[in-house]
């Protein structure tokens, strides 16, 4: 049974709520607020969620590359999933697109193909 899958969703979701949170709010917030307002400290406080971001997106592209080895995509498949960390809600409607693709063409690595109790 492949972890990959159920680590490939985990990891979809933060990078895409941490780039979603950063690019709408941290962003406008640190350089579109008057300087020196508390609405701009707030942007420099959170800053460091890009770093964060930046961590997850790599283990994000880590797992995604091995999840692509073991699935045999198409390159250009391959490619939109690795890039999709970087672009603002692409994410989550690839994730999506991956579940439903893991589910149909390669059922021994979701888990709840697996359990005794999957429905």
């Amino acid at each position: 049974m492949s972890k990959l899958f159920p680590a490939y969703r985990v990891l979809a979701l933060i990078v895409g709520v941490l780039l979603a949170f950063c690019s709408f709010v941290v962003l406008p917030a640190r350089y579109l607020a008057p300087d020196g307002s508390s609405l701009q400290q707030f942007g420099e406080t959170w800053s460091i969620l890009w770093a964060v971001h930046g961590w997850f997106f790599i283990v994000y592209v880590a797992v995604s590359f091995l999840l692509w080895r073991q699935t045999r995509w198409t390159a250009r498949f391959a490619f939109l999933v690795l890039i999709a960390g970087l672009v603002p809600l692409v994410i989550f409607w690839v994730e999506r697109t991956v579940t439903r693709r893991i589910r149909e063409e390669h059922p021994e690595l979701d888990h709840r193909s697996s359990s005794p109790v999957a429905g």
